[in-house]
């Protein structure tokens, strides 16, 4: 398990203002349905910062706009609120990992982590932090938050989505 000597906090500090992703993590390809997925390569502690979800930061409006206009393609918007409402378009492709992090029901076996908006240095960041010690090859999963989603349905097929 990675070192409990820097916090949570300063080591989400410390990756998000470098502008990388942390060490200790992967995508790797799950299957046509689900596309890409992010895996463990270190096990990580409960609390430890996992992942900063980044993209374009635009209005809601300018994102619904865009989600309009894609119909059928994949969408990586995350919409949060800090002094007022943003959101950020991670849909245009990046090396950046977190946009591959999938959904997972709060309560449900494969949930491991949640995002949390925190504030670095006057600048809101989204941040993905493990919720239990996460184990080496494990990929990673957190509630996105939308009761609604298509893929949530039971007997629902990911095919006619793209």
């Amino acid at each position: 398990l990675q070192s409990k000597r820097v916090s949570p906090l300063d080591d989400a500090a410390y990756w998000c203002e470098a502008g990388l992703d942390r060490d200790g993590l992967e995508s790797r390809f799950i299957d046509s349905n689900i596309g890409y997925g992010v895996f463990a390569t270190s096990a990580f502690h409960k609390g430890s910062f996992l992942l900063e979800y980044c993209g374009d930061r635009i209005t809601p409006e300018e994102a619904e706009e865009k989600e309009k206009k894609r119909k059928s393609r994949r969408s990586y918007v995350f919409y949060y609120n800090w002094n007022g409402e943003h959101a950020i378009d991670a849909t245009k492709w990046s090396d950046r990992l977190c946009r591959f992090v999938n959904d997972e029901k709060i309560g449900y076996p494969k949930n491991n982590s949640a995002m949390k908006l925190k504030v670095i240095n006057g600048y809101p960041r989204l941040c993905l932090f493990a919720t239990r010690d996460i184990n080496i090859n494990e990929e990673l999963r957190y509630d996105y938050g939308d009761k609604d989603l298509p893929w949530r349905e039971v007997g629902f097929s990911l095919y006619f989505l793209f």
